[in-house]
């Protein structure tokens, strides 16, 4: 009879190697361009994966490059963020933070806002409807523009609010 046990037992990360991974994974998103504008939930959903590949990398000593910094290629992070960034927002519209050209009946709003809500609903039939609000950024505030804007009246541009 075969034994299924391991022949190490599971460790969780160390304090130590959780440090290294964080500041592995800041490093990481500044390669990125500017204005890459990655939404805060995208991020959040990579940081688990890259932090399982870290610390596997330290475990097994194959972190050596990136110790001596040396940095991986920004494309490598960028590619591995827009790829999961389409996938979890196509058809989804804009989100929360998001820079858009409004385009809608609303002619002297033309240009860009700022989306700083999304009231999303079902309808009698079971259709999603979205409805965005729209702001400007003035004196260091966002100040509503426009309320219940359609999808249709909005194109997501890349950029994401950062702080």
């Amino acid at each position: 009879m075969t034994s299924i046990e391991p022949a190490h037992r599971a460790i969780p990360a160390t304090e130590g190697e959780r440090e290294q991974m964080e500041a592995a994974f800041r490093a990481a998103l500044k390669q990125l361009p500017e204005n890459t504008g990655f939404p805060h939930d995208v991020r959040e959903l990579v940081r688990p994966l890259f932090e399982a590949g870290w610390i596997s990398g330290v475990r097994t000593g194959h972190t050596g490059p990136a110790l001596a910094d040396v940095p991986l290629p920004p494309h490598i992070f960028g590619t591995a963020l827009s790829n999961l960034s389409a996938a979890l927002h196509t058809d989804s519209g804009p989100s929360i933070g998001q820079l858009v050209s409004y385009h809608g009946s609303q002619e002297r709003y033309h240009g860009r806002c700022w989306v700083t809500r999304i009231e999303r609903e079902l309808d009698r039939r079971g259709r999603e409807s979205v409805l965005y609000r729209l702001s400007e950024y003035r004196n260091g505030a966002f100040v509503t523009a426009l309320t219940g804007v359609h999808t249709g009246s909005v194109t997501a541009l890349s950029q994401h609010w950062q702080m």
